[in-house]
């Protein structure tokens, strides 16, 4: 088995920003790579990789002096990290995903073995009388 790469990366493209009134909202839009791993039986990643779409939002609280480059900052900042979350939940999903391959792999070849192991252990005792 290999990987086709080393780390889990989130990019992002240009912030879109809209101000109305005292609140600022952030639209992010990303992309989740994740690295593959690959086996002769098993390949875990897609090669598609869909972009998504966040937004985070500010509001100026009525006692604060409304400020648009923080409201902007605030903003990003939460729609970053709703991505995360997100991608956090895709990588999580497809790690599931990977093991439950292997696990049900291995299962299987258990079994294989098992049998070969019984049905070898038979024969020998057939073969020696």
């Amino acid at each position: 088995m290999y990987f086709n790469g080393n780390k889990i990366k989130v990019s992002f493209d240009r912030a879109k920003y809209h101000t109305n009134g005292n609140e600022v909202y952030c639209t992010l839009q990303y992309k989740v790579q994740i690295p593959g791993a690959y086996s002769d039986m098993i390949c875990t990643v897609s090669n598609d990789k869909p972009t998504y779409t966040v937004t985070g939002k500010a509001i100026c609280n009525g006692d604060d002096v409304f400020n648009k480059q923080l409201g902007r900052d605030i903003a990003n900042a939460r729609a970053e990290a709703k991505a995360y979350k997100h991608a956090q939940t895709l990588v999580n999903k497809q790690v599931k995903e990977m093991i439950k391959k292997y696990y049900d792999m291995a299962m299987e070849f258990d079994e294989k073995a098992d049998f070969i192991q019984t049905h070898d252990a038979e024969y020998v005792a057939e073969i020696s009388k």
